[in-house]
């Protein structure tokens, strides 16, 4: 070889050593990002005239595992639901004060007992009038509580149908940043340039859908990534699609579109919510409390309120009622103490006091009391007094809470573990890279003593010349 090729191979190590360190570095430096996939430069040594040139980047390539990033994203899509269906029941739960930790009895509790404790003392002291004062305070009380608990309808319903359009505004933000990360990488790699550091960013874009929806991907020959969700709703194809969200009918569309795609959308966070505000007959129907979880709470208050109504009124015997007579579509928002009682409390019949208290702790409420025709609401249980019904609501929240927190627990954990094992896989490793860093250090310092050397021997050449 003679020294100008000789000289020609050296540079040309340096330049590709030079390239391999650049690309090390930014391993390095991105090594926290949990969206960057670390960067491998496959080289190649080119021959001319037979003798082998200096070695040159061919290629530089992203580590990815495509099966491990869709189980990824499953995990991911588990834990959003499973997330979500934790903070609507945790917040059903906290509305009933069925989460109590403080030893005392829910409020709801301690007012129907305060009630029943009123009545018993008026039984004991019938001529005592503050005594019937204090029945018709204490039945304001629990009547003013049942209403502010069915008062919360508009204000849950709406953190429901805001977390929808907060959801679907993100997948249409990320399905247009998708589509045109597709454009550039198909531009850039239909003109040899790498593309890995846009598919990172792409990837970032998918994974903001992942725990809103369960998503299926496919990368056709060009780069391209087609997103669909599991239930095969395309988000992005060769455009990127829109959706909107229709808060009165609780209904996903395209934009502009008419079909509705909400049983497209099968997981994620999504899901938790359009089945927190369902309230069709199929959810009410349905053993899983997360499934029409609002609904069902608001028929449970309105069971335990004409339960209440009926309970008392029949016991009291009336006229007047002790509370006001229900309507036809009674709901606990209805529910309050007659007026003519509350204008003037010394009418309350005294003599029926033994009774009212009597049939609240004995009148036995069976499965059809409960669990009524116009407002099914997931509770299974029977032959419970007032006081059971009570405990039965607050326990179902209670148990709900708890039973999703276990299970959003688990997920965690799953999710943890596979995106552990694809960091694992396709991240970066300080360690090694510290390893490669050095060997490049030691190429180059070779390669620059190789230059060195053959700069002497020319200088030689050229004073022989002289």
């Amino acid at each position: 070889m003679s020294l100008s090729a000789a000289l020609n191979v050296a540079v040309t190590g340096l330049q590709t050593l030079q390239q391999q360190t650049r690309l090390v570095s930014g391993n390095v430096s991105n090594a926290q990002n949990p969206h960057y996939s670390r960067k491998v430069a496959a080289l190649t040594t080119p021959v001319a005239e037979g003798l082998p040139q200096g070695p040159l980047v061919a290629s530089v390539t992203r580590l990815a595992n495509a099966e491990l990033r869709q189980d990824l994203y499953e995990a991911t899509a588990d834990f959003g639901r499973l997330q979500k269906q934790l903070d609507y029941s945790r917040g059903l739960a906290e509305t009933l004060d069925a989460m109590n930790t403080t030893g005392g009895q829910p409020v709801l509790l301690a007012m129907l007992t305060r009630f029943e404790d009123a009545w018993k003392q008026l039984e004991a002291t019938p001529e005592n009038l503050d005594l019937r004062n204090q029945v018709v305070l204490r039945g304001q009380e629990l009547t003013a509580e049942i209403r502010r608990l069915n008062g919360l309808q508009s204000q849950l319903l709406t953190r429901g149908r805001e977390a929808i359009e907060l959801d679907i505004q993100d997948i249409n933000a990320a399905s247009i940043e998708i589509a045109k990360l597709n454009t550039q990488i198909a531009s850039q790699r239909a003109g040899g340039a790498p593309t890995g550091d846009l598919e990172d960013l792409r990837d970032a874009e998918v994974a903001r859908l992942a725990d809103k929806v369960g998503i299926r991907t496919i990368t056709n020959d060009r780069g391209e990534l087609f997103v669909y969700t599991e239930g095969g709703v395309q988000i992005v194809g060769t455009v990127a699609q829109q959706f909107e969200y229709d808060t009165l009918t609780n209904e996903i569309r395209n934009v502009g579109g008419t079909h509705v795609l909400n049983d497209g959308f099968l997981d994620g966070s999504i899901r938790a919510s359009l089945d927190y505000l369902d309230d069709s007959a199929t959810a009410l129907a349905s053993s899983d409390p997360n499934r029409g979880m609002l609904a069902k709470y608001f028929n449970q208050l309105d069971s335990f309120a004409a339960n209440l109504v009926t309970v008392v009124n029949t016991a009291y015997g009336g006229p007047p009622d002790f509370f006001a007579t229900p309507t036809a579509d009674f709901e606990a928002g209805d529910i309050m103490v007659n007026a003519a009682l509350t204008a003037d409390p010394s009418t309350l019949d005294a003599a029926r006091a033994g009774a009212v208290q009597q049939a609240m702790r004995n009148t036995v409420l069976t499965a059809t009391d409960i669990n009524r025709a116009s407002d099914p609401n997931g509770l299974a249980i029977g032959n419970l007094n007032i006081f059971g019904l009570a405990n039965a609501i607050l326990a179902h929240h209670a148990r709900s809470a708890a039973q999703n927190e276990a299970n959003r627990d688990t997920a965690e954990r799953i999710e943890h573990t596979v995106d552990q094992k694809l960091r694992n896989l396709t991240g970066v490793n300080i360690d090694d890279e510290l390893a490669q860093l050095q060997i490049l250090t030691n190429n180059y310092a070779a390669l620059a003593n190789v230059m060195t050397t053959i700069t002497q021997m020319f200088d030689q050449l050229v004073n022989i010349g002289r």
